[in-house]
C-alpha cells in the first residue's frame, strides 16, 4: 500500500494504529478519560465521562447504556498453530470415522451448544408436556432456532413422534461389533424436536430486468413443461388434468403483445407476473431449463413475478390470485413451507374478497381457478397440519362443470378429494381430535374411509386404470397417489399402534398382552403405500423427474412399509421400499434438497429397523430381565447400577402402556 493510500485510509479510519508502546500505562484510578464510551457517545464520537449514566447522557435524558465487557485470551502462536493442526486432525479422523456427510452434519448439530435440541436428544428424555398429548401437534425447532408449529397430519410432526419412538426404545439397542458408527439409532434421535426448512433464511434474489422477456420460442418450451408437471388441462389429458391455470397460450401472447405497453404505460403487469411465474415452475420442475448462474433455477424468474406482484395486503385484485398461487408452489420447492404457506392462504383470501365462493358466479373459468386455489390451500393444510384458511361450511360454489372445452373432469374429482382431505385434517387430526384418544378417532377415520371409498368407485372411465390395471396419464397418476396417501393418514394412527405394541412383545414376551389395534385399517395402510410404489414406479418407467406435490406420498408411504415390517417380514416391503427410495434419489439427485432429506430420513429410520428387529430377534427381553424392573424395585447403593435401574425401569412402565394403549 502506497504512503498516500495508507494516509488516507488513516484520516477516514479504516485503519487504527496501535497504542505506542513507549506510553506508560496509567492506573485505572488516574485516568482522565474513559476506558470504554457507552453506546450514545460512541455512536455521536464524542468524549464520555465514564459514569453510569454518564454526564451527556444525563444532560440530554438519553438512555446510558455500556456494552458487555468482552474478556481477552492470549495465547502463544505455538499454542494456537498447535490447536488449528490438531482441529484440522480430528477434521480428517471424523471424516474416516463418519464417511456420511449428513452423518457428520448431524453428530456436529448434537453436540453443538447452539443446538438446544441435542441434550435433550442425547439424553433420550421424554418429550415435554405440551408434545406428549396425541392430537396437539408439535412445536419443532429450526436450524436457526425459530420454533414453528406442525400438526398431526403433517409428516414432519408423524417423524418426531418415530424419533421419540426409538428414543423410547433406545436403551434396548445395546452396541454390537462391527455395527457402523455413528449408530443410526442415535443419529435418528439426535434431531428429536428439530425441523428442516429454509423460512427462516434470507431469501436472495438475483438483480434483474424486470421487463425482459426470452425469445418465443424459449417461452413455449417452458410453459410446455410447466403444464406437463402441473397437471394443467393442455388438451393431452383425458380427464383435462387435477388443476386450472387458465388460457397459457392467451398468457404468451398477451405479454408479447403488451410488452412494450407495460413498459411505457404500466399496463399489463399481472400479465408478466403470471407469465414468470408460471417460466420459474418449470425451470423447478426439470432443472436443466434454469440459468446457469442462478443458486435455484427458476430464481431469476420469480425475482421478475415478485417485481411484478403488487402487495396483496394494499391490492386486492382479482388479477393476483393465480400468481400468488404459482409463486407459493415455487416457494413449497424452496424449502419454504411456511412461506408458501402464507402466499396461497392469501390467495384464498383474495377470493373470499370477490366472492368467489359464493354461489351465482356463472362463469366457468372463475369457477375453476376459486377451486383450483381451494385444492391448493386444502393440500397445504394437510402438509402442514395447520388449519384451513377458508371453512367448508362457508363454500356454496358449484364444482367445476363440463361447460367448456378441455373437459374438467379431473379438477371435479380433485376438488371433491380435497373435500374429503379437508375432513381428515379437522376430524382425524386437527382441532375437532385435540384431546381424543386412538380409539376415539377410529370412528371418524371410518367414516372417512367410507368416502374415499365411494370417491372411488364414482370416478369418470377417463380416471380410472386400463386393462392392464395401470394408469400411464401424469396428472390421473397423481390424482391416485393423493386419494392412497389419504387412506394412509386415516390408518396410520393403527399401524403405529401395531407396531409399538410388536415392539414391546418382542422385549417383553412374559407378559400377555391384547391387540388393541384396528387389524382392518392397518391392512389398509399398508395396502395404500404399496400402491404409491406401483404409481411411483409408472412415473420412473415414464422417465419423469419428482416435483414436491409427488415425492411427499413415497417418502410417507416408505415410513410406513418399514413400520409394517416390524409386525412381519415379507419381501414385497423391501422392493417397494427400494422403488420408493429411487424415486426421491431421482429427485435429489437433481438438486431437490427436500426429496434427499426425505431420503436420509428414511434411510436413518430403516437401519433402526433392522437393528431393533435383529436384536430382539437374537435376545429377546435380555436387556430388560437384567436387573429388576416395575413395581417394587429393591434398593441398590451402587450409584451406576442404580442409574440403569431407573432408566430400564422407565423403559419397561412405557413398553407396558403400549400393551394398553388404546384399549377401552
Amino acid at each position: 500500500m502506497s504512503t498516500r493510500v495508507e494516509s488516507s485510509a488513516l484520516e477516514t479510519g479504516e485503519i487504527r494504529l496501535p497504542p505506542n508502546p513507549r506510553r506508560r500505562k496509567v492506573p485505572t484510578g488516574e485516568r482522565k478519560r474513559a476506558t470504554q464510551a457507552c453506546n450514545a457517545c460512541n455512536v455521536r464520537r464524542v468524549k464520555c465521562s465514564g459514569e453510569e449514566p454518564c454526564s451527556r447522557c444525563l444532560s440530554t435524558s438519553r438512555a446510558c447504556k455500556y456494552p458487555p465487557l468482552k474478556e481477552k485470551v492470549l495465547v502463544p502462536r505455538e499454542t494456537y498453530e498447535e490447536l488449528q493442526e490438531r482441529c484440522k486432525i480430528l477434521q480428517r479422523c471424523l471424516a474416516d470415522a463418519v464417511p456420511s456427510e449428513s452423518n457428520r452434519e448431524v453428530l456436529l448439530a448434537k453436540w453443538s451448544k447452539s443446538a438446544p435440541a441435542a441434550g435433550l436428544s442425547a439424553s433420550n428424555s421424554p418429550p415435554p408436556d405440551d408434545q406428549a398429548e396425541d392430537g396437539d401437534g408439535r412445536i419443532l425447532q429450526d436450524a436457526e432456532g425459530q420454533t414453528r408449529y406442525l400438526g398431526e397430519s403433517s409428516g414432519a410432526a408423524f417423524t418426531d413422534r418415530l424419533r421419540e419412538f426409538v428414543g423410547t426404545v433406545f436403551p434396548l439397542l445395546v452396541n454390537s461389533d462391527g455395527w457402523p458408527l455413528p449408530a443410526q439409532d442415535e443419529v435418528f434421535t439426535s434431531l428429536l424436536g428439530r425441523y428442516h426448512t429454509h423460512d427462516s433464511r434470507p431469501l436472495i434474489l438475483p438483480n434483474v430486468d424486470p421487463f425482459y422477456l426470452p425469445e418465443p420460442e424459449e417461452i413455449s418450451k417452458l410453459v410446455s413443461v410447466f403444464r406437463f408437471y402441473a397437471g394443467d388441462a393442455n388438451g393431452l389429458s383425458q380427464c383435462g388434468g387435477i388443476y386450472y391455470w387458465g388460457n397459457l397460450d392467451h398468457l404468451q401472447e398477451e405479454a408479447r403483445r403488451q410488452a412494450g405497453r407495460i413498459t411505457e404505460m404500466g399496463e399489463g403487469i399481472d400479465t408478466l407476473c403470471n407469465l414468470n411465474a408460471v417460466m420459474a415452475l418449470a425451470c423447478q420442475y426439470q432443472p436443466s431449463l434454469g440459468l446457469p448462474w442462478e443458486t435455484n433455477p427458476g430464481e431469476t424468474f420469480f425475482a421478475r413475478a415478485k417485481f411484478f406482484l403488487i402487495n396483496p395486503m394494499e391490492d386486492t385484485s382479482l388479477s393476483y390470485m393465480r400468481a400468488l398461487c404459482l409463486m407459493g408452489q415455487y416457494l413449497l420447492g424452496l424449502y419454504r413451507r411456511d412461506a408458501a404457506f402464507t402466499y396461497i392462504g392469501l390467495a384464498v383470501r383474495v377470493s373470499v374478497i370477490h366472492g368467489l365462493h359464493k354461489a351465482g358466479r356463472s362463469e366457468e373459468q372463475t369457477k375453476r381457478e376459486f377451486w383450483n386455489t381451494f385444492i391448493l390451500d386444502r393440500w397445504l393444510s394437510c402438509l402442514m397440519g395447520r388449519p384451513t384458511t377458508l371453512p367448508r361450511e362457508a363454500i356454496t360454489i358449484d364444482l367445476p362443470g363440463d361447460a367448456d372445452i378441455p373437459s374438467a373432469a379431473g379438477l371435479r374429482a380433485h376438488a371433491q378429494l380435497a373435500l374429503i382431505m379437508d375432513e381428515i385434517v379437522n376430524s382425524v387430526y386437527g382441532i375437532a381430535s385435540t384431546g381424543l384418544k386412538y380409539p376415539q378417532t377410529l370412528t371418524r377415520a371410518d367414516a372417512a374411509l367410507q368416502k374415499l371409498s365411494l370417491w372411488k368407485n364414482e370416478l369418470p372411465s377417463s380416471l380410472r386404470a386400463g386393462e392392464n390395471g395401470e394408469l400411464s396419464d401424469r396428472p390421473n397418476l397423481v390424482l391416485h397417489m393423493n386419494f392412497n396417501q389419504l387412506i394412509i393418514l386415516c390408518t396410520r394412527p393403527s399401524l403405529f399402534q401395531a407396531a409399538k405394541q410388536s415392539v414391546a412383545a418382542r422385549y417383553l414376551p412374559v407378559h400377555h398382552h391384547r391387540q388393541s389395534w384396528n387389524t382392518s385399517h392397518v391392512e389398509a395402510c399398508v395396502s395404500a403405500a404399496v400402491e404409491i410404489a406401483k404409481l411411483a414406479q409408472n412415473l420412473l418407467l415414464t422417465n419423469q423427474s419428482a416435483v414436491m406435490f409427488d415425492y411427499h406420498f413415497p417418502f410417507n408411504a416408505a415410513i410406513v412399509l418399514e413400520l409394517a415390517s416390524l409386525l412381519h417380514e415379507g419381501q414385497e416391503y423391501v422392493d417397494n421400499i427400494n422403488i420408493l427410495m429411487n424415486y426421491l434419489q431421482k429427485a435429489g439427485e437433481l438438486g431437490n434438497e427436500s426429496a434427499a432429506d426425505c431420503v436420509r430420513i428414511v434411510t436413518d429410520f430403516g437401519d433402526v429397523v433392522a437393528r431393533l428387529k435383529a436384536q430382539s430377534t437374537r435376545s429377546p427381553g435380555s436387556r430388560l430381565m437384567a436387573l429388576p424392573v416395575g413395581p417394587g424395585i429393591g434398593i441398590v447403593n451402587d450409584t451406576a447400577a442404580q442409574g440403569a435401574q431407573e432408566e430400564q425401569s422407565a423403559t419397561f412402565e412405557e413398553l407396558l402402556s403400549w400393551f394398553t394403549e388404546g384399549l377401552v
